[in-house]
């Protein structure tokens, strides 16, 4: 235990204790001061500690033990600070502010190895006390005398290092502050505290924001007459031209009139109003913040602005006011080139700039970070390190989700919540569309007249090379003990930063700067100049690497391209990311649609021209470079959370959903322009199959599902090799299927959408449409009895009733492998082997049915209770209809067909769905009334088939995301109701995908 070490009474008689401490040991170096501070700090802890009395909370027991080291940073505070300063500052009060940020800075860096020091100490009897607090008590007083500390810091070098920067730092960085304001104290009376005279500075509160340059940070200085006021250490000339650029902005016709905020600027560091949130008077204001934050946004965006989250934007009445201004002009960073055009297009888009709505997506829950659509009081989607039964001697580190208080950058009516944005994005689109046609229309004057671009040339602006919570984690993380005895061991976690665990890796010069940035305790930063193609990382490291491009051009050739075409993309960018923060339930009722019915089916000519409108739509949205097409698309993850970025891979909401539709409608067409954006669409897939070959636990991660894993994806690549005619494509299909086997064979989910069953419904679909011969076809085989071997293990209804997750869909993938096992009995020509594949189908057929049963689970044919209350294909009564329409021999058992039959007159009955796509809109329901095995539901398909062709001549194809949307996916998305429409029109020669029925 640290209280009964040999380190004796003075860490300084350990020789060199601190040398570990040093990555290499210090090569010979001398003592460093962090050293030196942790010996002060160590000889002023007493001979003999005594805990409080009482409770200790959180780890403020922790605080206690550390008290040498707050104290010695509160005397060297105290000690740098000129008489100058003593005269306007409450020097009392800063230093107490500074040692209670300070000491909970430095109780969480330890709380790992004093919890650890805790529980040998409890193990081994160490303790005195009747109960726990007593001995947790005890326990801090044994660490808290000169020779506890001592032996603790000697112990762990490491630790001591943390320490004693961050308090060496933290006096440094209040006492120049003090300093600089007593500099510069008659201009900010004359000035930003004009009126209010401030008084006397009687509070300071470092670490508003992330640590830079030795620990400096922002900080709020309060005063005696309650003013307040923002010091930033940084240079603020880039916020001063903004303003500058914002009057301009102001000035154009159809202004919105935006605010900005009152700063001084002192060359390295500067002074800025602090604005305090107000609500709106009017739900008219409401509406006119909206329009003012979307010209806000139009021109973040044409001057290439970024990492614009929440907490830099706050709500002042009707204005969205900007805080932080710190990453305008942002370059594009060495080594981070993608050869996916629509990615590259989302980076360049308005997406960038961080005031739209950004899911990051965690096992249980997501947050949104974005200055538009976050600041809402939060559970964090990431588990952090946390504390259960703290002040007990059983004090133990627990894995909790972390919670975040509600930010200011939402406007609200007084007295009431905070405003959804959801409820005002054509406030906020034509806001952007306003900006955007403003800075378009004046952009000569901007670029050769105003000389406000150039103003920027010189100015630093911050760089994020990576997300600032991947050096938070690393900061905290890097804290285990077993990291803190040698610099070498955290070293080996630091250097994590040179894989792919976070992402792409910068180049290798930028890694060395953030890990020597790391061990100076600061979050790491990088800075450009916009007018240069240069990187700059610390004072040791002045060029960390080259860019492309300076800033300003690429600002300059973005303005030079402005145009309608672009302006439209922009604009569907930011309605898809407002649509990720709609709170509506991903798969959501039926709402009443105004639609036109038709009382005959329609002709297949009008539906081939309604698919080639949204062939011709999903041609238009691709982004295409070179030999590659893709779209950017919303993504459902979860069944519960919108994203947008560029398309993946799988069926559902993927690229392979809309190529395969092209490729129908090609075959359909003869047009090429549909077949050359399906091929070009298919291009990443080599090289996806090559990542995925030999990495299992990446296969059985992507899993052998039908509409999210590798099952869809060979499905949709065997429909096109074979409209295509190409048989490269269709060598990818069986590489496909191969992992699709392997992936099935282990993973965890079993439905048809991401699971086993869709594996096998796929393999199946491959085998009938002839692919594999020989040992591959066996294989397909194998792979497939895997599959239907597993699922008759499980409990069908463990996802529920509905098709994608749940005993439909089981039920209706085993029927279909039974029907496959009883035609290889029969081909078989009899004996022992056709005995026994006969028995095992009669074995599939039974578990088949019995999952149907339970799908149906009595169900009333209204549709009333349980989850199939909703008509939708993927979990509701269409689905599970569907199922048992489609799958072999389910209609020879009469409860299944007469539900069936009641389910699909009832929904051929019922008002139209709330959008035309596959998933659970009218598209859906029309491959269920149109299926051959209820012809008596004939009317009903010509009225939603009707329907559906009338909603997407009149109005366009409504899509299935929130809003409408338009997005390119196939089961909520255009492609899906393109393929819908051809469906209806040629039923022949246009399989169903829902079913994956093989061409």
């Amino acid at each position: 235990m640290a209280g009964q070490g040999s380190a004796g009474t003075a860490l300084s008689a350990v020789e060199r204790w601190w040398e570990a401490g040093l990555v290499g040991g210090g090569t010979g170096e001398g003592r460093p001061d962090w050293a030196a501070f942790a010996e002060e700090a160590s000889r002023l802890a007493p001979e003999r500690a005594v805990a409080p009395e009482g409770d200790h909370p959180g780890l403020s027991g922790f605080e206690w033990v550390l008290r040498p080291f707050t104290l010695r940073a509160g005397d060297r505070l105290e000690r740098g600070l000129s008489g100058r300063v003593r005269g306007l500052v409450d020097v009392a009060a800063v230093r107490e502010d500074l040692e209670r940020h300070l000491g909970a800075r430095l109780a969480r860096a330890a709380a790992r190895t004093l919890v650890l020091e805790l529980y040998e100490a409890r193990s081994a009897g160490l303790l005195d006390g009747d109960d726990t607090r007593a001995r947790f008590r005890d326990f801090l007083g044994r660490t808290a005398s000169r020779r506890g500390l001592a032996a603790l810091l000697a112990g762990r070098p490491v630790l001591a290092r943390i320490l004693g920067r961050a308090a060496l730092d933290a006096a440094d960085a209040v006492a120049e502050a003090l300093e600089r304001f007593a500099d510069d104290h008659a201009r900010l009376t004359a000035g930003l505290l004009a009126g209010s005279g401030g008084g006397v500075l009687v509070g300071v509160e470092p670490g508003a924001g992330d640590g830079h340059r030795g620990g400096r940070s922002v900080m709020l200085l309060r005063f005696a007459d309650g003013s307040r006021l923002v010091y930033k250490p940084r240079p603020l000339s880039a916020h001063r031209h903004f303003n500058d650029l914002v009057a301009w902005f102001n000035g154009l016709p159809g202004s919105v009139d935006l605010r900005t905020l009152r700063l001084l600027d002192r060359g390295a560091y500067g002074w800025v109003e602090f604005v305090v949130a107000g609500p709106c008077a009017s739900v008219g204001e409401v509406e006119t913040f909206y329009r003012r934050q979307g010209a806000l946004l139009a021109l973040l965006h044409l001057i290439d602005g970024t990492d614009l989250h929440h907490e830099n934007l706050i709500a002042v009445g009707a204005h969205p006011v900007l805080v932080d201004v710190e990453t305008l002009f942002h370059p594009r960073l060495p080594g981070t080139a993608t050869e996916d055009p629509a990615a590259r297009a989302l980076h360049d888009s308005v997406y960038r700039v961080g005031l739209l709505p950004q899911l990051f997506v965690g096992d249980h829950s997501a947050l949104d970070m974005s200055a538009v659509g976050g600041g809402r009081a939060a559970v964090s989607p990431v588990a952090r390190a946390d504390w259960a039964d703290a002040g007990t001697d059983r004090m133990r580190l627990v894995r909790r989700a972390g919670t975040f208080a509600e930010s200011a950058n939402r406007p609200r009516l007084a007295g009431g919540e905070p405003i959804e944005p959801t409820a005002h994005v054509e406030a906020l689109c034509a806001g952007f569309r306003d900006g955007y046609t403003a800075i378009g229309a004046a952009r000569e004057e901007l670029l050769h007249e105003t000389a406000l671009l150039e103003a920027f040339a010189e100015d630093e602006v911050r760089v994020v090379v990576r997300p600032t919570w991947v050096y938070a984690t690393l900061l905290d993380e890097s804290t285990h003990p077993g990291l803190l005895k040698d610099a070498g061991e955290r070293q080996r976690v630091l250097e994590t930063l040179r894989t792919d665990v976070f992402g792409t890796v910068p180049a290798p010069g930028l890694v060395d700067d953030e890990i020597a940035q790391l061990w100076a305790g600061d979050v790491p930063l990088f800075t450009a100049r916009p007018g240069r193609d240069r990187l700059w990382g610390t004072a040791e490291r002045p060029s960390a690497g080259r860019l492309d491009r300076s800033g300003i051009a690429r600002v300059t050739g973005r303005l030079a391209a402005l145009d309608t075409v672009d302006r439209q993309d922009q604009e569907w960018i930011v309605r898809a990311a407002m649509a990720t923060a709609s709170r509506a339930p991903a798969h959501r009722p039926a709402e009443d649609r105004r639609t036109r019915t038709a009382e005959r089916a329609p002709e297949p000519e009008r539906l081939l021209s309604a698919a080639r409108s949204v062939g011709d739509r999903l041609v238009s949205l691709a982004y295409r470079e070179g030999p590659r097409s893709n779209w950017i698309g919303l993504e459902l993850l979860d069944d519960r959370y919108w994203r947008v970025g560029p398309m993946p891979a799988d069926l559902a909401g993927g690229y392979t959903g809309p190529a395969l539709f092209l490729a129908q409608l090609a075959a359909l067409t003869g047009a090429g322009h549909y077949a050359e954006v399906a091929r070009t669409a298919l291009a990443p897939v080599p090289g996806l199959l090559d990542a995925l070959s030999g990495r299992p636990e990446d296969v059985r991660a992507v899993g052998s599902g039908a509409f999210s894993g590798l099952g869809g994806i060979a499905y949709a690549l065997a429909g096109t090799a074979r409209l295509l005619d190409d048989p490269e494509v269709g060598s990818w299909a069986s590489a496909a299927l191969r992992l699709a086997g392997a992936a099935a064979a282990s993973e965890r989910e079993h439905g048809v959408g991401a699971g086993v069953a869709g594996g096998l419904v796929a393999l199946l679909a491959a085998h009938r449409a002839g692919a594999g011969a020989g040992d591959e076809g066996r294989q397909i085989r194998r792979s497939a009895r895997t599959c239907a071997d597993r699922l008759t293990a499980v409990d069908p209804t463990a996802g529920g009733r509905g098709f994608t997750t749940g005993a439909a869909g089981l039920g209706w993938a085993l029927l279909r492998f039974a029907e496959a096992e009883a035609e290889s009995a029969t081909g078989s020509g009899g004996g022992a082997a056709g005995d026994r594949a006969a028995g095992d189908g009669e074995r599939y057929r039974l578990a088949g049915l019995s999952a149907l049963r339970a799908a149906v689970g009595g169900e009333p044919a209204d549709g009333s209770g349980g989850e199939a209350r909703a008509s939708a294909w993927c979990r509701g009564r269409a689905g599970i209809a569907l199922a048992v329409l489609d799958a072999p021999g389910a209609l020879d058992d009469p409860h299944l067909a007469a539900w069936s039959r009641r389910t699909v007159e009832a929904l051929g009955r019922d008002r139209p769905a709330a959008d035309d796509g596959l998933c659970h809109g009218e598209a859906g329901l029309c491959e269920l009334l149109g299926h051959g095995a209820v012809p008596e539901a004939r009317p009903h398909w010509i009225r939603r088939a009707g329907a559906l062709l009338a909603s997407v001549e009149e109005t366009g194809a409504r899509c299935g995301a929130p809003d409408g949307v338009p997005h390119p996916g196939l089961l909520t998305g255009l492609a899906g109701i393109g393929h819908g429409l051809l469906r209806a029109g040629f039923p022949e020669r246009v399989p169903s995908v829902l079913l994956l029925h093989p061409a």
